[in-house]
């Protein structure tokens, strides 16, 4: 698991309809088989992250939840509908962490009710459950000392797969697939022109 991951969950398109959209933009990417009808691309453009979840959100109709973590304790995501970034997160921290303390603005802080409705998550405990999982401190003693941590219980309350967590495209192709119980790395495909 590395300090520094990102990867796109996508609602909706089917790991083949995704294969074949990355292949033909030739975007390398590792794209994860379809599971609840949520599919996960670990591109290897950490850069480019934010403009692909734009597209493949506007290509398929569909929210895309990008996540990226800076470091061991920062959890960033933004949540793309209709190629449009609908809500944006910095998990709290630090701000010594990942060069986030040059920000002129503060930092985004999520919306626990958007990212619910947008996953189909409409039980009020539910909602709330994200909401304290987006505001605990970044604190070992006292919250969250790792963002997978964060992550990981943030993909459980959103109910998508939890081989997105911990996950990105370098650790992939070194031979370090996902960890999660039961994910079959065989089944990913890789697109694009290496």
């Amino acid at each position: 698991m590395s300090d520094f991951y990102a990867n796109i969950t996508l609602q909706g398109p089917t790991q083949s309809e995704v294969v074949a959209f990355l292949n033909a933009a030739r975007e390398v990417a590792y794209v994860s088989p379809t599971l609840g009808g949520a599919t996960v691309v670990y591109a290897e453009d950490f850069s480019a992250q934010e403009n692909l979840a734009a597209e493949l959100s506007r290509r398929f109709r569909c929210p895309a939840l990008l996540v990226l973590t800076c470091g061991v304790p920062v959890l960033l995501y933004q949540l793309y509908a209709n190629s449009q970034l609908a809500d944006s997160y910095v998990s709290p921290h630090d701000e010594h962490y990942a060069g986030l303390d040059d920000a002129e603005e503060p930092h985004p802080t999520g919306d626990a009710q958007l990212l619910c409705e947008t996953f189909g998550i409409d039980l009020p405990h539910q909602v709330a459950r994200v909401e304290r999982i987006l505001r605990k401190t970044t604190d070992p003693n006292r919250g969250y000392a790792l963002a997978v941590n964060r992550h990981g219980e943030l993909a459980q309350a959103l109910k998508l797969p939890m081989f997105a967590v911990g996950a990105g495209f370098q650790a992939i192709e070194i031979g370090e697939p996902p960890a999660a119980l039961g994910f079959d790395a065989a089944r990913m495909v890789k697109t694009g022109k290496a």
